[in-house]
């Protein structure tokens, strides 16, 4: 189950920064052929450490409410794991490196986008998963 469970965290965590790092060069890309300006396809490392952070720590919280959290209703898992998501890009605004450097407004709403789509869509499919086979996961090639 340890296993299962960590498996499922990593999988994710690496999907949503996936889903950050090409969102973020999407949006940088059309606000560059929209405003004129030149678009400078990189980066920053902070951003990256960031994004790697926040994303594993999110899929771990994705994961514990959508597969652990067996009694509670599927609207209360999914309001509470917004909840926590929303308090941990909140949290990670604050972080001066972050903060400071330039793009970092746009990473955020990188982040969140992609966060909330892919773990909304995870979400689900854990439930329709469980009220067509009784078993709850978060891995998504589990989810047939």
């Amino acid at each position: 189950m340890r296993k299962k469970i960590e498996l499922s965290c990593k999988a994710l965590g690496a999907g949503m920064f996936m889903g950050t790092v090409c969102l973020y060069m999407a949006i940088g890309a059309v606000f560059a052929f929209v405003s004129g300006e030149s678009f400078y396809y990189h980066i920053s490392f902070a951003f990256l450490i960031q994004g790697m952070a926040v994303s594993m720590i999110v899929s771990a919280m994705w994961v514990l409410c959508f597969s652990l959290a067996k009694p509670w209703s599927f609207l209360a898992r999914y309001l509470l794991a917004l909840i926590i998501m929303a308090a941990l890009y909140t949290i990670s605004m604050l972080i001066p490196v972050i903060n400071g450097t330039e793009g970092h407004f746009m990473w955020i709403v990188s982040g969140i986008i992609s966060t909330f789509a892919f773990g909304t869509t995870v979400a689900v499919s854990s439930n329709m998963l469980f009220k067509k086979t009784g078993s709850r996961s978060a891995l998504l090639w589990e989810m047939n």
